[in-house]
């Protein structure tokens, strides 16, 4: 699984029409049947999003207001001294608009600041503040020793799994796109 938020695809199926799929050969049982599955898995990803926001809240200590996406951008931005605000858009698919406000936000707190490109003043430059960069390093060595092997390999093979399922429906074309 991509190391970032997979925002984009999950975006596009969300927001694109159901096709009409009629019960041909699958019967009503099973398709009850796929119903209650489908509800348990919903009911299933909305915990887990509340365990892995639990855990970076955990993680985070002070700075509990923040959200998972607040710390997805500091983590992106601690990687380099400055970052572009498209890069950024670009490594979080996070949406342009919701973005700013991550970034609003985080600015208010004094953990990024903002300026412009000298080179190019379209562009907007990002880096950590001081604060920013002791609240990112805390977390991530926080992280670091409380998560454990098995439940990163878990995630990291959920999120493989979502994104086969999303390309399998897309592909087959339930969402309106793919073939």
């Amino acid at each position: 699984m991509n190391k970032h938020a997979r925002h984009d695809s999950l975006e596009q199926v969300a927001h694109a029409p159901l096709t009409k799929h009629k019960l041909t050969t699958v019967g009503v049982q099973t398709a009850t049947g796929t119903i209650y599955k489908v509800a348990d898995v919903a009911r299933t990803l909305k915990y887990t999003m509340h365990v892995m926001e639990q855990l970076v809240q955990l993680a985070s200590g002070a700075n509990e207001h923040l959200t998972l996406l607040h710390w997805l951008v500091l983590a992106r931005l601690s990687s380099a001294s400055t970052c572009k605000q498209m890069e950024l858009k670009s490594d979080t698919k996070i949406a342009a608009a919701y973005l700013t406000r991550l970034l609003d936000d985080l600015v208010r707190d004094g953990l990024v600041r903002r300026h412009r490109s000298s080179s190019d003043r379209r562009q907007i430059l990002l880096a950590l503040t001081e604060r920013g960069k002791s609240a990112t390093r805390k977390l991530l060595t926080t992280l670091n020793e409380i998560a454990q092997p098995s439940q990163l390999n878990a995630i990291e093979h959920l999120g493989a799994s979502l994104e086969s399922f999303v390309s399998l429906a897309a592909g087959e074309g339930w969402f309106g796109i793919g073939a």
